[in-house]
C-alpha cells in the first residue's frame, strides 16, 4: 500500500465529490446524526481531516485516522497503530522501551497482576540522534474515562496513552494536533462532568412589600419584635435589618425600665372607694345578752352546786 490516500477527495467541497469519495468520507466518520438526518461536518473540519490524511498517509478505512464529534465538536484521531506507522516511515524510529506500571512512583513493573489498576504507566521511544529514550508518563487519573473497556483492561489502556504521548513527544512535526482514541476517551464521558456539582437553579423570589422596621416600632415589647423577625422572608434577611430591630427592641426595652412600676392591684374584698380596713368595720360585735360561741352554760359538776344567795332577814323561828 502507497503511504498517499487516493480514494479521499481532494477538496472540502461536498459538491464536487463523487458517490464514492460521499461513501467514503461518511466511513471516515466526517458525517454524524440519526439515519433520517445525517448532517457532514462543517467544511473547516472536512479540509483539516484531509490534509492530515494526506500528510501522514493512514488509512480512514483501517481505522488508522478518522474523525470524530464530541459533544458538538469534532476531531481527527489515530489509532495507536496508526501513530506507530507514522513514527516507522520517518526512518528515525529505533523501538521502544517495555510499558511500565506503578502505584506508588516508585516501583515499576513490567507486567500488572494486581487485581486493582495501576496509578501511572511510562513508555520511552528511541529516535535516531537521541542518546537516551524520550520517556512519557500517563497517570490514571488524567485518563481514566471510566468506559467498559476501562474497567475492563485500565492497565492496557493507561500503557496506550503513555505510548502516544511518547510518539508524540519523539516526532512532534509528524504527530503534532493527533490524538489516540485512549487519551481522548475522557473527553466525551459524561463521567467527567459528573465530577462538577451540579450548581442550584435560581428561582426569582418576589419582595414581600412590608415594611418591617415601621412594623417593628409599632410593638410593645421585645418578645413581639422577636415573633417579627422569625416573620422575615429568608431572601429578605440582612445584617442591616437584624441591626435596625435590634435598635428598636433595645431602645423599647430602655423605655420599659425607665417608666415606673405599675401599683399594686385592689384586693378583691375591698369594696370600690372604701377606706382601708373598712371591711373590718362591718364585722357583727355580739351583745352581752347573746351567748357568744364556745360560752354556753356549762351544768356544774355533782357536789359542786353553788350555795343559795343569803336573803334578808333571820327565819329563825
Amino acid at each position: 500500500m502507497t503511504g498517499t490516500v487516493v480514494a479521499l477527495p481532494a477538496t472540502g467541497d461536498s459538491s464536487q465529490w463523487t458517490e464514492t469519495e460521499k461513501a467514503l468520507v461518511e466511513a471516515a466518520g466526517l458525517v454524524s446524526g440519526p439515519a433520517n438526518n445525517r448532517q457532514l461536518a462543517p467544511r473547516p473540519v472536512v479540509e483539516a481531516f484531509l490534509l492530515h490524511a494526506r500528510r501522514t498517509g493512514l488509512d480512514p478505512i483501517a481505522r488508522q485516522i478518522y474523525c470524530i464529534e464530541r459533544k458538538g465538536r469534532w476531531g481527527t484521531q489515530v489509532s495507536i497503530d496508526g501513530a506507530r506507522l507514522v513514527a516507522e516511515r520517518t526512518k528515525e524510529y529505533r523501538g521502544q522501551t517495555p510499558t511500565q506500571w506503578t502505584n506508588d512512583g516508585v516501583t515499576w513493573v513490567d507486567v500488572w497482576l494486581d487485581s486493582k489498576p495501576p496509578k501511572a504507566a511510562r513508555v520511552g521511544v528511541y529516535r535516531e540522534g537521541f542518546v537516551e529514550p524520550l520517556v512519557a508518563v500517563a497517570t490514571m487519573d488524567a485518563y481514566n474515562a471510566g468506559g467498559p473497556m476501562w474497567t475492563k483492561m485500565p492497565a492496557l489502556m493507561l500503557g496506550k496513552c503513555a505510548e502516544m504521548l511518547a510518539l508524540r513527544k519523539a516526532f512532534p512535526q509528524d504527530l503534532s494536533g493527533l490524538y489516540s482514541t485512549e487519551e481522548m476517551d475522557q473527553a466525551g464521558q459524561p463521567k467527567q462532568a459528573a465530577q462538577v456539582p451540579a450548581q442550584p437553579q435560581l428561582v426569582e423570589v418576589e419582595p414581600s412589600g412590608r415594611d418591617w422596621v415601621a412594623e417593628a416600632r409599632t410593638k410593645a415589647t421585645t418578645a413581639e419584635i422577636n415573633a417579627l423577625w422569625g416573620e422575615v422572608p429568608g431572601h429578605e434577611r440582612s445584617a442591616e435589618l437584624l441591626a435596625s430591630l435590634r435598635a428598636v427592641g433595645m431602645a423599647l426595652a430602655q423605655q420599659a425600665a425607665a417608666e415606673p412600676p405599675s401599683p399594686e392591684p385592689e384586693k378583691p374584698w375591698a369594696a370600690q372607694g372604701a377606706p382601708a380596713g373598712a371591711e373590718w368595720v362591718a364585722a357583727t360585735i355580739p351583745q352581752d345578752e347573746e351567748v357568744r360561741p364556745g360560752e354556753e352554760e356549762t351544768p356544774p359538776l355533782e357536789g359542786m352546786e353553788p350555795e343559795a344567795p343569803v336573803t334578808g332577814g333571820d327565819d329563825r323561828g
